[in-house]
């Protein structure tokens, strides 16, 4: 615990800080944070006053250096937090055992050797628990034990502790005594079944939905090039999570979106037809829309400049204007023509009263997966961080596209706090159990 009476972390692989912000929010200070990619670097510089921040990789520092700088003894740190790039161990994308990535647990395991500190926790994608057949977390959680600590593996659910969104990540956690950490409590049971920790029916409101997170946020969003612009807020919060995001802010700042093509952004629009599509149908089979209406129909001043984008693209915006002012066509033939260009099922609309699917750093390249539930455009940044519970006080730096990576990189703040909650009932004893051997048998429970 440090001079001013907080608890003490540190914070390695901490990205743009979603660990750190609900570790901060459950009354921690973090001494130390690192992480080698710059933009997320200076995102956690903007939103936290950690005395010491390092861009270095993290094979390069030199532990007993830093602990020695921040004053520390072995044994004074409350707690070492940490999420090894998940790239490697990641369902979504190829596994390869042999990814150097894989192997960056080591220099958690250095640190945590060198700072002796009460708590630890490992944060990672539920992939790990299957790498190597259950090898990698059972080495992992074997080398903890054998510097005298106990090893619990969680696999938490985001929705169940006031999340929006769908998004499943693994804990490893223990204490310095060779004890357990018992896992935080939900707040929120998934719709249509009951939380694990809610088998008797106590009451916990449902998970959070899409609207319960953005319906407050401004339709209009700013281009990407504007994206550190601040916009006013244009209603009021209309839930108590938008309260509670609100809180600190007075303006919505990365309330940017990415922009598309016109062949893009009817896709979009014909995924929910209506009167107003019916009524583009009757002109199409007469004489053809004008050019004012192709514009507005295709998204008017918001469009991505033509110029700017691959020579066949260009063409086939050109040749599907064509189509829309000629007209003796039809709804079902534009389609067809979309369709046969490549853009068949590509893109997925978010539910509105549904929490969202699971945020993902490939946001940055392509955010097709994540149609705002009733506008015919992506997801701004500040939607995004509102998914994944960054309050709106929280400033993300760099590049739109540095800006989506650093979110779906993160760990939900409000994730995060509620196992900063829990390491904190831990270090006080409160909560604790034995730590027993983690054997194959129980990773495969742990994965469903």
């Amino acid at each position: 615990m440090s001079a001013r009476g907080q608890l003490t972390a540190i914070d390695l692989f901490a990205g743009a800080g979603g660990m750190s912000e609900g570790f901060s929010q459950a009354g921690f200070q973090t001494l130390f944070a690192n992480d080698h990619e710059k933009p997320a670097l200076a995102t956690y510089r903007r939103n936290h006053d950690t005395p010491e921040t390092s861009s270095d990789d993290i094979e390069s520092i030199d532990a007993g250096s830093i602990r020695n700088r921040l004053g520390l003894n072995a044994g004074d740190l409350d707690v070492l937090v940490g999420g090894p790039p998940c790239q490697g161990f990641s369902t979504y994308g190829k596994r390869d055992e042999d990814d150097a990535r894989n192997q960056l647990y080591m220099h958690f395991i250095r640190f945590l050797e060198e700072f002796k500190p009460k708590a630890y926790v490992i944060e990672n994608v539920t992939g790990i628990i299957s790498m190597s057949g259950g090898l990698v977390v059972e080495d992992i959680c074997r080398r903890l034990r054998n510097l005298g600590y106990g090893s619990a593996v969680w696999t938490l659910d985001a929705r169940e502790y006031g999340v929006p969104q769908r998004r499943k990540r693994v804990f490893i956690t223990g204490l310095a005594n060779g004890l357990e950490l018992a896992p935080p409590i939900a707040s929120h049971a998934i719709k249509a079944q009951h939380s694990e920790h809610d088998l008797f029916g106590s009451g916990l409101p449902t998970a959070l939905t899409i609207h319960d997170a953005i319906s407050d946020l401004p339709a209009r969003t700013l281009k990407p090039r504007q994206t550190h612009e601040a916009l006013p807020y244009e209603a009021k919060p209309q839930t108590d999570y938008q309260k509670k995001m609100r809180e600190g802010s007075d303006e919505i700042t990365n309330h940017s979106s990415k922009q598309m093509l016109g062949i893009r952004r009817l896709r979009l629009a014909l995924m929910h037809p209506g009167d107003y599509g019916t009524k583009i149908e009757e002109r199409l089979a007469s004489s053809g829309l004008s050019e004012d209406i192709i514009l507005k129909m295709l998204g008017g001043d918001d469009l991505r400049d033509m110029n700017e984008c691959r020579k066949e693209d260009r063409e086939k915006e050109l040749l599907l204007r064509k189509m829309l002012s000629e007209g003796n066509t039809t709804i079902d033939t534009i389609k067809s023509f979309m369709d046969s260009q490549g853009f068949a099922n590509k893109y997925r609309r978010l539910k509105w009263d549904e929490p969202s699917h699971t945020l993902v750093a490939h946001m940055a390249r392509d955010c097709s997966d994540f149609v705002h539930p009733k506008i015919d455009r992506f997801i701004s940044v500040r939607e995004a961080a509102r998914l994944q519970s960054f309050p709106d006080r929280y400033y993300f730096m760099d590049s739109q596209f540095c800006q989506l990576r650093q979110i779906g990189n993160a760990v939900p703040p409000i994730l995060a706090r509620a196992v900063a909650e829990a390491v904190k009932l831990g270090i006080s004893n409160k909560t604790s159990i034995s730590s027993q051997p983690v054997v194959e048998s129980d990773l495969v429970t742990l994965a469903n």
